[in-house]
């Protein structure tokens, strides 16, 4: 109801524009039009685009998320904004006419007919300028999103205990073994200026994606040593794939904080990725107590961090993606699984 109101007082505003302008276009050898007629003439016109925003976003946001080149996608907008104007002309036409606003005598097959002969090819227009918005606003929210996975992350690995059990190990590390406290003061440097890398697009390569999580990874097996084991498996063929930036890490942060027992339990965390076909799988397996209750897909993962990971895969992807998070078959313990659209052009999605 609120995108509702919004549109119809954004085309309200155009129509009042476009109804002081047609108020003083009045020639003196011309009749003057009565603000009345103005108004209702401007209103209809504008209010029937309106009504015709909701499927012109509707397609452009359908489009987005399954056409991956900018030219395909541009080529797939062209039939649909000639529909979407010659329909939208159309309606304008028939609901002037019902309205009788025509100043010459019209049926209501004449008032269609004028207003597409009229008004279709500026509705081509009007349908570029809608559907470019669209995606502006689309881009936009995205940059957000990716600031507020940014800032997730950060939380995660910055807040107090973190940089304080980090420190703390490295200080342990400086007599006992100064190369090592070398090592894991050179991680937490890279780790730290690649989270406040303004170049990181929101797409990167899942090799890209991997090199950061090494990083953190390192870093939390130097702070829990033998108590932590972190597997990496990566499918050489997905290595290109592009994945959303920060798109792991709060799975691995979530897997190592229920993976990690104080009885002294060994916690084995597996990161997995493997491409099949056009399709990227991606898990992070740890052998903790699992997730209590239900263990279907969409539940647990309330947190911070894996909400908004939710969040950025369905603006990204749609319904063409998949993400759960579950009790893992076997052995216990909780995995985290993520399916998306294998692409290797970031263009693709910017």
């Amino acid at each position: 109801m609120q995108r509702a109101l919004i549109v119809f007082g954004a085309w309200s505003a155009v129509a009042l524009l476009f109804a002081i302008q047609m108020h003083f276009q009045t020639t003196p050898d011309t009749a003057a039009r009565p603000w009345g007629w103005i108004l209702a003439w401007q209103f209809t016109g504008w209010w029937s685009w309106a009504l015709f925003t909701a499927p012109v976003c509707a397609f452009a946001s359908w489009a987005v998320r399954r056409i991956r080149r900018p030219a395909l996608l541009i080529a797939a907008h062209v039939p649909m904004a000639v529909l979407i104007a010659v329909a939208c002309a159309g309606f304008e036409g028939g609901l002037k006419w019902a309205f009788g606003l025509w100043r010459t005598p019209h049926t209501f097959v004449t008032g269609v007919t004028d207003g597409l002969s009229i008004w279709w090819t500026f509705n081509v227009l009007v349908y570029a300028m809608v559907g470019g918005l669209y995606h502006a606003w689309r881009a936009q929210r995205l940059e957000m999103q990716l600031v507020q996975a940014r800032l997730d992350a950060l939380v995660g690995q910055l807040q107090p205990h973190f940089l304080f059990n980090t420190l703390h190990t490295i200080s342990a590390f400086v007599l006992e073994d100064p190369k090592q406290a070398n090592r894991m003061i050179a991680r937490l440097s890279e780790l730290l200026r690649q989270s406040f890398n303004r170049e990181r697009g929101p797409l990167v390569t899942l090799e890209e994606e991997f090199e950061l999580l090494d990083h953190y990874v390192a870093i939390q097996e130097a702070r829990f040593g033998d108590r932590l084991r972190v597997t990496f498996r990566v499918d050489p063929r997905a290595a290109s794939a592009m994945v959303p930036t920060l798109l792991l890490q709060p799975l691995v942060e979530n897997a190592i904080r229920h993976g990690v027992a104080p009885n002294g339990r060994v916690a084995e965390i597996e990161i997995a990725a493997t491409r099949d076909g056009d399709r990227v799988h991606l898990a992070v397996r740890d052998n903790g107590p699992g997730i209590n209750g239900d263990p279907a897909p969409g539940n647990g993962g309330s947190g911070l961090g894996l909400a908004n990971t939710r969040a950025r895969l369905q603006e990204l992807y749609g319904a063409s993606q998949h993400f759960a998070l579950a009790n893992a078959p076997g052995s216990g313990g909780a995995l985290a699984t993520i399916e998306i659209p294998y692409s290797d052009h970031a263009r693709d999605h910017r």
